[in-house]
């Protein structure tokens, strides 16, 4: 199991951050979704977000020591990708496919999951000096 820990950890964090994520998208939209466009409901909870999982993934995934300074950024540009994409799929998918919101945003947060650990472990984190490897 040592062996995997990394990933075992990161699907962990990533469970966490994945309900995070979601229930607080699903709640500003529930909230906020006669008042405001859906890509910025999308963008506001991507920024709460994107702090909690930085926390989790440095210190629980990835083990990192390596300065903030250059990790928060590349951290944040892996979701900024993964953001760009989600505000060109999930319009796109609710004008073209007969789910509703709620399961469109659902089914892309299974994407971003593997697309942001590849990001994170190649990217973000790279050479930020894991204690395990």
């Amino acid at each position: 199991m040592r062996k995997y820990r990394e990933q075992i950890a990161y699907l962990l964090v990533g469970a966490w951050n994945t309900l995070f994520g979601y229930a607080l998208f699903a709640l500003l939209y529930y909230l906020l979704g006669t008042h405001l466009h859906v890509d910025v409901i999308l963008v506001l909870s991507y920024v709460v977000s994107i702090a909690n999982a930085y926390i989790g993934y440095r210190f629980v995934v990835f083990r990192s020591t390596g300065s903030m300074a250059r990790e928060l950024p590349r951290f944040t540009a892996v979701y900024a990708v993964t953001l760009a994409a989600n505000l060109v799929v999930l319009p796109l998918s609710l004008r073209l496919l007969p789910w509703n919101v709620y399961v469109v945003q659902g089914l892309f947060t299974v994407v971003i999951v593997v697309l942001s650990y590849l990001g994170h472990k190649y990217f973000s984190f790279r050479g930020g000096g894991a204690a395990d490897g």
